[in-house]
């Protein structure tokens, strides 16, 4: 397996787990990450197209996530709020 399969390998279990709130799921994920990264491996640039737009759709739903945790925040700080107030 090439480390561009690899890597695309591991972004796309990365957005499974991240679907499913898998924590101990991405820890693992995480190694993995680190581990290709001290690898320094050069990639071959035609094939990392792939794992670019992988990355991107990760990070796409990383920021959907804190938009919606920041919500949930505000909410539960305005539910504490309302509950201090009765």
């Amino acid at each position: 397996m090439t480390i561009n399969q690899t890597l695309a390998e591991v972004l796309d279990e990365t957005i499974k787990a991240v679907a499913i709130l898998d924590p101990a799921k991405l820890q693992i994920l995480e190694q993995q990450m680190v581990s290709l990264a001290k690898s320094n491996v050069k990639y071959d640039k035609d094939q990392i197209r792939i794992a670019l737009l992988k990355k991107r759709q990760l990070e796409i739903i990383l920021q959907n996530f804190q938009v919606n945790l920041d919500a949930l925040r505000r909410l539960h700080v305005r539910n504490m709020r309302n509950q201090w107030a009765q």
